[in-house]
């Protein structure tokens, strides 16, 4: 058994979009403080949905940021590091070439998480970061090739499932003009609906009072929005985690993001470099959702599942 007061972890989170690193130490009461994180837009699931593979230049892209990873981590005494891919390597042919590519290069040993894992860790990480251990809970997290539902009751997970709403995905499907035309939004919110009707088993859950309590949404999608609304020029975590937004302002913010071309919106304070070309899908989704569920506001969680993934590691190694 590892000294519970001596664990410094790290986790890595590679997406279908975005590379999260998250390193912290943990206290002998369990709880952490972080030492050092960074994220990166790669793009590894480019083009995926056509293909069914990874494309060497983005696997290249992403290869080159976890060998910076690794070289951060190998500045601390680390305990241990979880490293996971999620979607896009999930989905492609040569995902397993991309795991012994990654091996090969970072010294990296990264897991295929499942959907419902990944739920699961990414739980962890949101309760990590806000109060809901007493609280009917429906959490969204939009990834760049899926989106984890999770029902969850005073931290019992009641309903989990992953579906593939992904804004990349979705957004190399049906978004090809700049600034959009009407004609394509018009095909991609039935999409995202289909996707919606076919939750299994969530009937069961949506006829009792839940989820109606809170909905919280986790992951870049939520948090650019978060930040668009703040006027963010500098991304604040502080300011993030916890923050609430109307239904109203989603669908205010997603028809003025529909308006702009693709450099309009990287100009816009909040957008992070790399997010401008997705960012419309993502608020399609989100107002989507909370239409389909009568949501009237979204709490954003800064934290997620890199944050799972340390706390996960955590409770195996103590």
């Amino acid at each position: 058994m590892v000294r519970k007061d001596l664990l410094t972890l790290a986790g890595i989170d590679i997406g279908t979009n975005t590379l999260r690193l998250l390193i912290v130490r943990f206290s002998p009461d369990g709880r952490y403080h972080k030492i050092e994180s960074g994220r990166h837009i790669t793009r590894l699931g480019e083009d995926i949905s056509r293909t069914g593979r990874l494309k060497p230049e983005p696997m290249e892209r992403t290869v080159r940021v976890l060998e910076g990873f690794s070289e951060i981590c190998s500045k601390y005494p680390l305990d241990g590091t979880y490293a996971v891919a999620t979607s896009a390597v999930r989905e492609a042919s040569n995902g397993a070439d991309f795991i012994r590519m990654v091996k090969t290069r970072t010294g990296l040993d990264v897991d295929i998480i499942s959907g419902d894992e990944e739920a699961r860790l990414t739980l962890l990480g949101v309760a990590s970061g806000l109060d809901i251990e007493d609280k009917d809970i429906f959490l969204m997290d939009i990834g760049g090739g899926s989106t984890e539902f999770i029902a969850a009751s005073c931290g019992k997970i009641l309903f989990k499932v992953s579906t593939d709403i992904g804004v990349v995905r979705f957004t190399e499907q049906y978004i090809l003009s700049d600034p959009p035309e009407k004609r394509e939004l018009a095909l991609l919110e039935p999409a995202i609906e289909a996707r919606l009707k076919e939750l299994p088993s969530f009937g069961d859950v949506d006829s009792q009072r839940f989820p109606k309590e809170m909905f919280i949404g986790t992951a870049g999608t939520v948090t650019t929005l978060a930040a668009i609304e703040q006027k963010m020029a500098v991304y604040d975590p502080g300011k993030i985690n916890g923050y609430h937004i109307s239904k109203d302002r989603i669908g205010e913010i997603r028809r003025t993001l529909s308006d702009m071309t693709i450099k309009e919106r990287k100009d816009l304070p909040g957008i992070e470099n790399g997010r401008e070309d997705i960012i419309i899908t993502g608020a399609v989704v989100v107002d989507k959702v909370m239409e389909w569920f009568r949501f009237p506001e979204i709490v954003v969680s800064d934290s997620g599942l890199r944050e799972g993934l340390v706390i996960d590691l955590y409770n195996r190694l103590s």
